[in-house]
């Protein structure tokens, strides 16, 4: 009966591969509907000419979404072949036609694992693509959409809604979604849409402190491998919605740490979730100054540090939870920067506070002892 399951998830992953891949919908995209070309299903290509960076080479405005400074974006997506999600980034832009420099994208946003689909441990790679519904009005391939924004339900395309930062500036922009697939062949998939954001910044002082866009899998760009990929130099905003793949950074420079995020603006998930909530480290004091978290790994037998901000120290040691803290939120030891659960879980400490709803599973070969992440 097994057989017979796989064999039927695996001729709809191929029929997805064939007909679908994914595009952004929301905002409405350059080339959406009614211009020629029309936005593509596909990856950017090897070569620099067929599906180019950026943006496919498309610039046809077809609707200018407004959005504004400080509050969450909607982000949608369409799509028949879902290749058990992966990390995506989100960018800006303010020059037209989107420039290939990619110095001129700034990342506002990005999510590691989980977008724009999650992945089903309890299924084959082979079977990660969702069943097929009816196709959008252009005849691209579609599967079922999560009912609410954020969700991190598994059975469904998840929606999302990204914090535009308060200081970006005004003005007319190209608002991009770039997405690193988890399964199937090193690719790159590149979706963008004119916007005019307003209530931000008369200057580009805190745009130009962003990090520029990551790109890989293009030419002239490193390359990663299959898993969930821990995008380099992810920027000051985003989540963790699955744990990075030890070596799935490939040929990219390779970060074992998960990304440390401030909570600004970040949208708060759904109380009806089936697979547990989003993770987003909370804001640190900006008193503080950073240092570094190193995490020590058995592969390769050596110590990676990645930047993390301190926070207070708490008053009580860690596994001992006050009645003031609240269900769900366990202080840290003191210097702590992570809450051991037990030796397989653990979450980050924020403002001397680690909270079960950002829980996360160590990594193959690792396991959490004494506020630590050390090789198993």
């Amino acid at each position: 009966m097994m057989t017979v399951s796989v064999k039927h998830f695996t001729i709809t992953a191929l029929l997805g591969m064939a007909n679908g891949h994914m595009i952004m919908n929301t905002p409405t995209p350059y080339n959406y509907h009614k211009s020629s070309p029309l936005l593509q299903v596909n990856p950017l290509s090897s070569s620099s000419t067929e599906i180019p960076f950026p943006c496919q080479g498309l610039s046809t405005i077809e609707e200018v979404t407004t959005m504004k400074a400080g509050e969450p974006q909607p982000v949608k997506f369409t799509g028949g072949a879902q290749h058990g999600g992966g990390s995506c980034q989100f960018s800006l832009t303010y020059e037209y036609p989107p420039p290939a420099d990619k110095s001129k994208w700034k990342t506002i946003y990005t999510i590691i694992g989980g977008c724009p689909a999650g992945y089903n441990p309890s299924l084959p790679d082979a079977a990660q693509n969702l069943p097929p519904t009816a196709p959008d009005q252009d005849g691209r391939a579609d599967s079922a959409h999560c009912a609410e924004a954020d969700s991190t339900e598994i059975g469904c395309i998840r929606s999302f809604n990204i914090p535009i930062p308060k200081d970006v500036p005004n003005g007319n922009a190209t608002f991009a979604w770039t997405w690193y697939n988890r399964i199937g062949n090193r690719e790159v998939y590149m979706n963008c849409a004119p916007v005019s954001i307003t209530g931000g910044s008369n200057d580009h002082a805190f745009f130009d402190s962003l990090p520029e866009l990551f790109l890989a899998n293009v030419p002239g760009e490193c390359s990663n491998k299959p898993g969930v990929f821990n995008i380099p130099n992810p920027g000051r905003f985003g989540r963790v919605l699955e744990p990075p793949t030890p070596g799935a950074n490939g040929l990219c420079p390779e970060v074992l740490a998960a990304p440390i995020f401030e909570a600004d603006g970040a949208p708060v998930p759904p109380a009806n979730n089936k697979t547990g909530p989003a993770t987003t480290a909370p804001a640190p004091p900006s008193a503080v100054p950073t240092t570094l978290l190193t995490i020590t790994r058995s592969v390769a037998n050596a110590t990676l540090a990645t930047p993390y901000r301190p926070v207070p120290t708490p008053s009580t040691p860690s596994g001992s939870v006050p009645s003031s803290s609240g269900p769900g939120r366990f202080p840290c030891a003191p210097g702590a920067a992570l809450f051991c659960f037990d030796a397989t879980h653990f979450a980050l400490c924020g403002s001397g506070v680690a909270q079960e709803r950002h829980k996360l599973p160590v990594a193959d070969g690792t396991k959490c002892i004494d506020g630590k992440i050390v090789a198993a």
